[in-house]
């Protein structure tokens, strides 16, 4: 394959000494502070602006993540999993989980800071035999998830503004016509902020992030004080456990009910295709990433469920929430007034829609890299940038793909745990593939990373291979008993479908012009 190159390749020179701070070991460079010769070393030219420092890609990550919302929207099926117990230590043990899955692509990620990701690392690490489908496919699974996930929140937030609406006109049941509606405007609105230069989308993250913590105090402060479903003991808050709700029995009802968490933690690797915009890649991905897991998901979790778990209502006056929108009907049951829940809703809705722009940034970055390998149908159209450093056409087709997901909901009320679910699942493979890959060759090609430690990263790999594949049967799994054509979990069709598509379409096509991403020149 012919590499262009915009300027000529220099080779960093190195100069290494390690940093150690709190889980990582960073080794420093006095060269290559920019990426942009790093990113030549990897086979690509440079052509987007590199606008993003530590604080602004921790900045996004904390944005696409979005964490209260993730477990807001996902609330009903953290009541059907148990209640307080599993939200509140399954919030942990998700959270050090995919801890686990950050530190892991944090270390490749250093060693091949490139916005093309996962499918350029499994390119690099598989057989040469079999690298280029795997690569391919593993590419359209991260798609998939990134187009999914954008779909769940514009989606999820039509059904909580129909919420929020529903606390003062409870008996107003719309036609599903009417959530699609809603979620297309959430998208056309999505799109302004995506035009505009990227620059300035990181002073719109950065303030979000001032506005998660206003809007957490006001939760914790308003929840606290009114509390008029009643106050419940921390034993309750933290133990109270019932799993009649799922039918799936003591034990399986647990792990189901992990959902909101996985929802709220489904990809620490969001930004991971915002790599060729950000200063210092090699440095600064990974510890955005690894610190948006652990302590900032962990604190916000804990920060949004605890005034939940210490003043919410029974289990089965939340069930009858109207549409099953537990979060804005819980929010009237405790504050006791329309307006102090709706002005809740306000803070969770803002905190939405700029997760949407988030994950739909990130979506158009990597069908931009996908396509600048010829992996997309129509590559050239969707490869382009233009003068600020933006990627316009590419935004268009995945808000356009987003706009026909949202059809499904026409034929199917479930169609948004099917998303979420979906969108977790292909995540977690996705993200699985390459570190599998590192394993097998004993991790000899990230071993010189400057973000790595060689002990904690053979811990966290073994966490990923073991806790990936549980996860895929988990949340295919229908969240209760018995099952029908409602309660369903259809993940595994959509997931299955997607990746036969994929399939399908590389055997007709796609192989006669996707060749893979560049060889690195450091293999």
């Amino acid at each position: 394959m012919t590499v262009e190159h915009s300027k000529e390749i220099a080779t960093p020179a190195h100069s290494e000494h390690s940093k150690e701070g709190g889980n990582i070991t960073v080794v420093e460079r006095e060269a290559d502070l920019d990426g942009d010769e790093g990113l030549h070393e990897l086979g690509y030219k440079a052509e987007l602006h590199r606008v993003r420092g530590f604080r602004e890609i921790f900045s996004m990550s904390l944005t696409c993540m979005a964490v209260p919302y993730g477990y807001g929207t996902a609330l009903y099926v953290g009541i059907i999993g148990g209640g307080p117990l599993t939200l509140i230590w399954g919030a942990a043990v998700v959270t050090v989980l995919q801890w686990a899955v950050a530190f892991s692509l944090g270390e490749l990620a250093s060693r091949w800071p490139t916005s093309a990701g996962a499918y350029y690392w499994t390119f690099q690490l598989a057989p040469k035999r079999f690298r280029t489908v795997l690569s391919y496919i593993n590419g359209w699974m991260l798609l998939t998830a990134l187009l999914l996930t954008t779909t769940s929140v514009a989606f999820g937030m039509s059904q909580h503004i129909i919420g929020t609406i529903n606390i003062t006109k409870p008996e107003w049941t719309p036609d599903r016509w009417v959530y699609i509606l809603v979620a297309y405007a959430l998208i056309a609105a999505a799109s302004v902020p995506l035009m505009m230069p990227p620059r300035i989308l990181t002073i719109l993250e950065q303030t979000n992030v001032v506005m998660i913590w206003v809007y957490k105090i006001a939760h914790i402060i308003v929840l606290s004080v009114r509390a008029k479903a009643g106050r419940r003991s921390a034993k309750y808050a933290f133990t109270q456990y019932d799993p009649s709700f799922s039918g799936w029995g003591q034990v399986w009802t647990f792990f189901i009910g992990f959902l909101p968490a996985a929802y709220a933690n489904a990809a620490p690797g969001f930004v991971l295709a915002m790599t060729e915009e950000t200063h210092r890649p090699e440095i600064n991905v990974p510890r955005a990433m690894s610190y948006t897991m652990l302590p900032a998901s962990l604190v916000m979790a804990w920060a949004f469920l605890l005034p939940l778990t210490f003043t919410m209502p029974s289990s089965e006056e939340l069930l009858e929430a109207p549409g099953g929108i537990i979060l804005p009907y819980a929010y009237k049951l405790i504050v006791g007034n329309d307006t102090g829940a709706i002005l809740l809703m306000f803070g969770m809705l803002y905190m939405g829609f700029n997760c949407l722009v988030g994950i739909n940034c990130t979506a158009s970055r990597q069908l931009w890299s996908f396509s600048r390998d010829h992996a997309v149908p129509g590559s050239k159209i969707w490869s382009r940038v233009n003068k600020s450093g933006n990627v316009p056409y590419a935004i268009a087709l995945c808000l356009v793909i987003q706009c026909l997901l949202c059809l499904i909901d026409l034929g199917s009320s479930v169609a948004f745990n099917s998303f979420v679910s979906t969108a977790v699942n292909a995540f977690a493979a996705s993200y699985m593939l390459p570190v599998l890959l590192s394993v097998l060759e004993k991790r000899r090609s990230i071993a010189s990373a400057p973000f790595t430690r060689h002990t904690v990263g053979w811990i966290c790999n073994i966490v990923v291979l073991v806790w990936v594949p549980l996860a895929l049967v988990i949340f295919s799994m229908p969240v209760a008993l018995p099952v029908t054509p409602e309660s369903m979990n259809y993940a595994s069709v959509v997931f299955g479908g997607f990746i036969t598509i994929a399939a399908v379409w590389y055997l007709v096509y796609a192989r006669r012009v996707y060749e893979g991403p560049p060889e690195s020149m450091g293999l």
